[in-house]
């Protein structure tokens, strides 16, 4: 079931908004040998999300009018703007309210993620927190990683998407992100910031 971004996105931001207070540190870097599971797992949750400092920022306005984060239109930027004409397929693999009770207040919480030991949120509003992850594979070709990432937030959502990831420069990073029932990809541009297909 998917939440209709009016008036009920406004709603789920605004609470999002409230619910940040702050920010932590960013995670441990990713070793820059072979590529794991793990590694996938440490660097997908970043990748996936937007800055909760411009979240907030842009709820400040009178009027949202569009989502344009400095990171682009990442995988979570997906799941706060998806709205799928009458005629559209609604896609299985990420479920929004499985259950079918649309709460926003549970889902800004899910999207913020747990608070570190000082009490602060991430640097980032991510679809998929590290503790959300319940399965993460990973096949490496030469510099070139390719899996799936399976995630459950409470009662909020759930899916599994694919990712893949490059070495670059020595260091690996996620590049893409698909969700191939829905026919959403979004790839990681020169410029650092993320694309939709």
């Amino acid at each position: 079931m998917w939440i209709d971004r009016e008036p009920h996105m406004r709603a789920l931001l605004l609470v999002v908004v409230a619910c940040a207070a702050g920010c932590s540190k960013a995670p441990a870097p990713v070793a820059d040998d072979v590529f794991t599971a793990e590694q996938a797992k440490a660097l997908i949750p970043e990748a996936a999300g937007v800055p909760s400092a411009e979240l907030r920022k842009e709820f400040e306005k009178p009027q949202i009018t569009n989502f344009n984060w400095s990171n682009g239109q990442s995988l979570t930027w997906w799941l706060l703007t998806y709205h799928p004409g009458p005629n559209d397929p609604v896609p299985t693999s990420v479920k929004l309210f499985p259950d079918g009770e649309i709460k926003p207040a549970e889902l800004a919480a899910a999207l913020l993620g747990p608070k570190d030991k000082d009490g602060e949120y991430r640097k980032y509003a991510s679809i998929i927190h590290p503790e959300y992850i319940t399965d993460c594979t990973c096949k490496v070709d030469n510099d070139t990683a390719t899996g799936t990432v399976s995630f459950k937030a409470g009662k909020a959502y759930e899916g599994k998407v694919e990712y893949t990831a490059r070495k670059k420069d020595g260091k690996w990073r996620i590049e893409e992100f698909r969700i191939p029932d829905s026919k959403f990809t979004t790839t990681l541009g020169a410029d650092g910031k993320w694309v939709k297909k």
